[in-house]
């Protein structure tokens, strides 16, 4: 599991701060000299540093010093005027590369910014969402686009697409190639916090699964200028991310016709102890867990409209298996299914090197050139 290299080097930090802070006691009461206490202090530093390096190198969190100190994507807290118009739902028969082509007054780049989706079906309470507008968005006579929704990794939050990863700057290169045009990419927040895990499913935790098949897609249609043709909206995700968008498509092939799954679990799970899984959310009930994973509906339905592209890191063995598995159910399932692999592990690296391919995979099916 992915959280057992975050375990093994949290332990290693507590317990080693912790044998720190004995010594110091035991020195203080031996007269221990301030020269080594400073030391001591200074070792203590030096391995949270280490361990934060070993952690952030498991996950590659932050590609770059930089991206740690100075997030590389500006978010403000609200669209710009021009953009904040609530314009309801439009349902387009053909897509937007055959019915807009480009305008005279765009921005360089797109728009990324914050938002509360309120869980008015689910009862949800999610973080902000971020929400990436392309240049098209600011035309003055702007095209309804189709829409991309993103889910992070867990632990993490929807920030995680805008720290970790290349997405704003792939968006931005495309659009820059495209007339303006991008998806309008939506990532909201289907866990609550970062420590939290509903797996994206209805459970004695949450109604996550609403969450993300209503009141996402309700809010997104209610107050952008989206495509509410199913046809043109496509989920995708990392790890936790990468299995929400799998059992979103599997479970609401009306709302998603296309996905992007990197890394993803083979089903969703609180723990590597499949029963606790079950005991925590379903009160003991496998029956009711077993008809929520994908794995159960790909042997059940087809789903001759769906596209999905999956992969993982060539040196992650766990997460390399799920995807065959996964990849062939979904195409005995009757989707069509590409897959790669990259170089790496676990991490927002493998993401990376996925983003170029996955995207130009998952736009074309959401009716981007």
């Amino acid at each position: 599991m992915l959280y057992l290299a975050l375990l093994m080097w949290v332990l290693t930090l507590g317990s080693t701060t912790a044998l720190a802070g004995l010594r110091r006691r035991r020195s203080a009461r031996g007269g221990t000299s301030a020269v080594r206490r400073s030391l001591a202090g200074v070792a203590t530093v030096v391995l949270i540093g280490f361990v934060g390096i070993q952690v952030n190198a498991s996950f590659g969190q932050y590609p770059t010093v930089g991206s740690l100190l100075n997030p590389p994507i500006a978010i403000a807290e609200a669209a710009p005027p021009r953009m904040q118009l609530a314009v309801g739902s439009h349902f387009m028969a053909t897509p937007v590369s055959e019915r807009w082509h480009g305008a005279a007054d765009l921005p360089a780049a797109g728009t990324v910014f914050a938002t509360k989706i309120p869980g008015l079906v689910s009862g949800f309470q999610a973080r902000d969402a971020m929400v990436y507008l392309p240049p098209a968005y600011a035309a003055s006579q702007r095209p309804v686009l189709p829409v991309l929704v993103l889910v992070s990794g867990q632990p993490g939050a929807p920030e995680a697409w805008l720290q970790s990863s290349d997405l704003v700057k792939t968006l931005d290169s495309y659009a820059s190639s495209h007339e303006g045009v991008a998806p309008i990419v939506v990532i909201p927040d289907p866990n609550g916090s970062s420590s939290a895990n509903t797996m994206c499913l209805n459970s004695s935790l949450a109604q996550a699964d609403t969450y993300m098949a209503k009141d996402v897609p309700n809010w997104i249609k209610a107050n952008l200028d989206a495509d509410s043709n199913p046809a043109h909206w496509a989920i995708g995700g990392f790890s936790y991310g990468g299995t929400c968008a799998v059992q979103q498509v599997t479970r609401h092939p009306d709302v998603f016709s296309s996905f992007l799954a990197v890394s993803p679990e083979r089903e969703p799970a609180l723990t590597v102890d499949r029963k606790l899984t079950i005991d925590r959310a379903f009160k003991g009930d496998a029956a009711a867990f077993d008809a929520q994973v994908p794995l159960t509906l790909l042997a059940k339905n087809k789903y001759p409209l769906v596209r999905g592209w999956f992969a993982a890191g060539a040196q992650d063995a766990q997460y390399s298996a799920n995807v065959k598995i996964l990849e062939a159910a979904a195409r005995q399932a009757g989707m069509t299914i590409e897959s790669a692999s990259y170089p790496g592990g676990h991490s927002w690296s493998v993401v990376n090197a996925a983003l170029p391919k996955g995207l130009a995979f998952t736009f074309a099916g959401i009716g981007l050139p």
